[in-house]
């Protein structure tokens, strides 16, 4: 497990990026349930990337044992 493949993924960079957008966004909201909810949903989408690029080798190496059948 490389953390290289991580950290140069466009789309966990992406979702890395998000973070000063959302930060940006909740600073100026008022401190409720939506503020929790606004970075739960950049979190879900940073897990969604991360989870993405860790099975991209498992999808690989699967479809290259369909293709050998």
């Amino acid at each position: 497990m490389s953390i290289g493949k991580y950290v140069t993924n466009p789309g966990v960079i992406g979702a890395a990026f998000g973070a000063m957008s959302t930060a940006r966004r909740t600073g100026s909201m008022r401190k409720d349930w939506r503020r929790y909810l606004v970075w739960g949903a950049w979190l879900a989408g940073l897990a969604l990337a991360i989870a993405t690029v860790s099975m991209q080798e498992q999808d690989a190496e699967e479809q290259a044992g369909r293709k050998h059948r």
